[in-house]
């Protein structure tokens, strides 16, 4: 799906291109915000482990590229603005710790000892395809979806270990106020929420086996943006 949405993007980009005002807009942001997610892992056995709601601060740098539609003599369709950012950094979550107790299983060799087990995980990505619908000339709103690269090291058995790369997905809204001046520079000011879908994967190798899962995220940023529209 994101895919077909850039390549719309670069469809209206190009088409723009033979105009006097090209429309497009591209920029840089900072924001900063709080995250609240919650997780668990499960033994085969049905034993479970949960961690409580965490919130996290973090704060993150990114740029942005926009096309406007006014081209389109489409009335509330000539208001709306297509985007695409992404962050320039990856962002440490930081480690979680588990100290796993020990358990006998059916053989001696099913022996699990106690371990303390970790995982840290920092986000390499963080893609937001996005649509913005100007209300007034300074106000508007916008909407889009996103999709969170996460890596991940996992620190703990030796017989068994979890995925490194993950992929996931969500969405965010927000509304913003905008300042232009005659030469095209722009300041803004945005409030966003964000939702982001959790996942559930599962160790391999040899050792007992877990899955381990994190909820849904949520949380919300204020975000100030610099730019310039050609």
């Amino acid at each position: 799906m994101k895919k077909i949405t850039i390549a719309i993007l670069a469809t209206l980009f190009s088409y723009s291109i033979a105009s006097a005002e090209l429309g497009i807009s591209i920029g840089v942001s900072g924001q900063v915000g709080t995250m609240e997610a919650s997780g668990k892992e499960v033994s085969s056995d049905g034993t479970t482990e949960t961690s409580p709601v965490r919130e996290t601060l973090f704060g993150t740098a990114g740029f942005f590229i926009e096309k406007d539609l006014k081209f389109l003599p489409i009335p509330i369709v000539n208001r709306l603005s297509v985007g695409f950012s992404n962050i320039s950094h990856d962002l440490d979550m930081g480690t979680a710790d588990n100290i796993r107790a020990a358990s006998l299983g059916t053989m001696a060799i099913n022996d699990v000892k106690a371990t303390d087990h970790s995982v840290n995980a920092k986000i390499t990505g963080f893609e937001t395809v996005y649509a913005t619908l100007n209300i007034t000339d300074w106000l508007y709103v916008k909407a889009g979806s996103l999709t969170v690269d996460v890596e991940s090291n996992y620190r703990g058995s030796a017989t068994s270990t979890y995925a490194t790369q993950h992929a996931l997905d969500g969405s965010m809204k927000g509304i913003g106020i905008s300042k232009t001046t005659d030469n095209g520079l722009f300041m803004r000011l945005e409030y966003n929420d964000y939702d982001i879908d959790g996942k559930s994967v599962a160790n391999t190798g040899a050792g007992s086996k877990f899955t381990a899962t994190l909820n849904d995220v949520s949380g919300s940023t204020g975000r100030i943006s610099i730019g310039k529209k050609f």
